[in-house]
């Protein structure tokens, strides 16, 4: 690789994050000073595995689980991906258990399969200890087997931006105290227009909104006891399903506090080779209760052998 490739790849990463990243708020780190002195970095490096080191630093210095560098294959050191084993059931004293390992496909007509078989199950046991996540489309036709109506998972924000808005911001941010007093005065400017020129030039100005699954006329297929199995694997795609069963107040979670980390990633390809993903989109629970970084917590908790 050559600098200039370097240069463009840790720019297009840092304009990237600049643009979709929903946590500037907790951001500890000064996203910008960083960038610079990764620059500066760049200038010195010799070998293209530092280069690969330097952006995996990077990436880490947002603290986030869906935002991340992936070098090119002879720099990675995780392992290669492996499908998890697929949809499984077992039958035991009257009650079902359903272990599901990711949701990268639909596996709610094999759920649907097992509910139907198993018409007078006392108990049923979804089991997503295990659960890599994948996409929430396909969790929310499985949760929609047990969940009847229109449902909810998670509070989400993502940014919002428009070219004047931050043309706007940028003019007031340079104004002095003095003379945003006199606009204020003048009647050009409100205390709310400043704190939202803040948001704008600190990147947290946000849209917000609920997700919903379901219909208003929907019924859930099974409507009796239910058991959700959770753990620190439980992640992604997998938290929010979780977070459909504890926002509609459907079943008992057990186990432990789940990985903690969910989103929407953007996705960048490098000229090194490697790709990057970004957290596009920001998460709660529906009551507002923070898990990213923490994981949703247990009904029950039962720790797991």
């Amino acid at each position: 690789m050559n600098k200039a490739d370097m240069i463009c790849d840790l720019s297009l990463i840092w304009a990237t994050v600049k643009e979709v990243f929903p946590y500037f708020d907790r951001l500890t780190a000064d996203w910008d000073g960083l960038y610079r002195s990764c620059l500066e970095r760049i200038l010195t490096i010799e070998e293209e595995g530092d280069f690969h080191r330097l952006l995996t630093e990077f990436m880490e210095a947002l603290h986030d689980g869906h935002t991340r560098y992936i070098p090119p294959e002879p720099y990675r050191q995780e392992k290669p991906f492996v499908r998890p084993e697929a949809p499984s059931c077992a039958v035991r004293d009257g009650a079902v258990t359903i272990r599901l390992n990711d949701f990268l496909s639909d596996y709610a007509p094999f759920v649907r399969q097992q509910l139907e078989a198993n018409r007078d199950a006392a108990l049923v046991i979804l089991d997503i200890r295990n659960n890599i996540g994948g996409n929430t489309f396909y969790a929310a036709n499985v949760a929609k087997l047990f969940i009847s109506g229109v449902f909810h998972g998670c509070r989400k924000w993502t940014q919002i931006r428009k070219a004047v808005d931050v043309a706007g911001a940028s003019q007031i941010a340079g104004y002095s105290e003095d003379r945003l007093r006199q606009y204020i005065r003048d009647g050009l400017l409100t205390e709310e227009d400043i704190q939202e020129a803040k948001k704008e030039i600190g990147r947290t100005k946000y849209e917000t909104y609920t997700d919903s699954f379901g219909a208003g006329d929907h019924r859930a297929l099974y409507t009796g006891p239910l058991q959700l199995l959770i753990s620190g694997k439980t992640m992604s795609a997998a938290e929010d399903f979780t977070a459909m069963f504890k926002s509609s107040r459907r079943g008992t979670l057990m186990g432990t506090p789940t990985f903690g980390s969910t989103g929407t990633p953007c996705m960048i390809r490098l000229r090194c080779g490697g790709r990057a993903q970004v957290v596009s989109v920001g998460y709660r629970l529906l009551d507002g209760t923070e898990f990213i970084g923490t994981g949703i917590q247990p009904d029950v908790y039962r720790a797991w052998e």
